[in-house]
């Protein structure tokens, strides 16, 4: 399971970086200065809004997989036990806490979004 994460990883990767530079490419070539119209009817298109509903996605599968190998990483009893063998005892508190607090960053996150943009 860990290598199909890295791979899914390194592909929500390059959605991001391509749309990016679709969005960085875009807005040095096109005169958006000019009219507004212009950037309201690309945003308004549905290619646009299928590729920033996957970029979305992408993101959060990025961030939530780069959280999890650094829980795996760094809060393990073995690595813990480097700096202190007394610390390493706690290190399922400490799992549990990192794991509370992405939860609790990604339910507000989410709210905001759907507040902001949804209702």
């Amino acid at each position: 399971m860990g290598t199909l994460f890295w791979y899914l990883q390194r592909l929500s990767a390059v959605v991001i970086l391509s749309y990016v530079l679709y969005v960085a490419i875009s807005f040095f070539v096109k005169p958006y200065n000019i009219s507004a119209a212009i950037w309201s009817s690309d945003i308004d298109g549905i290619s646009f809004k299928i590729f920033s509903t996957l970029f979305l996605f992408s993101m959060f599968f990025h961030g939530i997989v780069g959280l999890k190998a650094v829980e795996d990483d760094y809060l393990s009893k073995r690595t813990i036990g480097f700096v202190s063998s007394t610390l390493s005892e706690f290190s399922l508190i400490f799992r549990i806490i990192f794991r509370v607090f992405v939860a609790m960053v990604v339910l507000v996150t989410t709210y905001v979004f759907v507040l902001n943009y949804l209702v």
